[in-house]
């Protein structure tokens, strides 16, 4: 038999021969050394063989980095950035103004500090302030004053509803006067119809039937009450003149 020994080197496969066993394995030996002479030929193709690339373009990472470790989007998007704050800047500097080449010197203002600091406090009493979204000190007229008021005596309107006590015994001084937009589902049968609709919350109490009516009630009440205790007063002044 021959017993063939491999000794693999790399990519090459040696293979060494030994005669020394029977000749009655001889087949398989056959076999066996085939066998042997195919893995050889390939180990050789494939060392050979260039490695193959692998693509990173179907991955998740991104490795378009620059030399600060950043992407190149991230580098872009603060690019885009400082420069739109450059240019804000840019349009608010007084270099900017028109005419301002033509001046021989820079411009002062000739107010003192105590002036200045008074007109910055006017220009701060025009809004709220930021905590309150800059909410303006809207002009009151009369129409205005009268809804305030409308608002602020809302108990009265209806009895059953129980309505927080207000925060300010006077007018409010920062205030906005919104509109309900009205919602196209609600067209068949819950809209106000423009016939119906009125410019100011007194115009549409006044237009009420209902309201009208409760309001008459509550007047008849408060005159009678008033009445009986005129008429008490009157008699018991009559009582302590007759004592006299």
């Amino acid at each position: 038999m021959e017993r063939f020994e491999i000794n693999t080197v790399g990519s090459a496969v040696e293979c060494i021969h030994d005669t020394s066993l029977d000749s009655s394995d001889e087949e398989e030996s056959v076999k066996v050394g085939s066998r042997l002479k195919l893995f050889s030929e390939r180990a050789r193709q494939t060392g050979k063989a260039s490695p193959k690339k692998i693509d990173v373009s179907d991955g998740y990472i991104n490795f378009d980095m620059d030399a600060f470790g950043e992407s190149s989007a991230t580098a872009t998007l603060q690019k885009e950035r400082l420069n739109a704050v450059d240019e804000l800047l840019a349009t608010k500097s007084i270099a900017h103004q028109p005419g301002f080449n033509q001046l021989h010197c820079l411009p002062h203002s000739d107010l003192s500090k105590k002036k200045a600091r008074q007109l910055r406090k006017i220009e701060r009493e025009k809004t709220k302030g930021d905590l309150w979204f800059n909410m303006p000190a809207t002009e009151v007229t009369e129409e205005v004053r009268r809804d305030l008021e409308v608002l602020q005596m809302r108990s009265v309107l209806d009895p059953k509803t129980f309505y927080k006590k207000n925060d300010l015994k006077v007018l409010p001084k920062y205030f906005q006067v919104g509109r309900i937009v009205d919602n196209a589902a609600d067209f068949y049968h819950s809209r106000i119809p423009k016939k119906e609709r009125k410019r100011t919350m007194v115009d549409e109490l006044l237009a009420d039937a209902e309201f009208q009516h409760k309001s008459k009630q509550k007047y008849k009440e408060i005159v009678a009450e008033k009445q009986q205790y005129n008429s008490r007063a009157h008699r018991h002044s009559k009582r302590l003149k007759r004592k006299k």
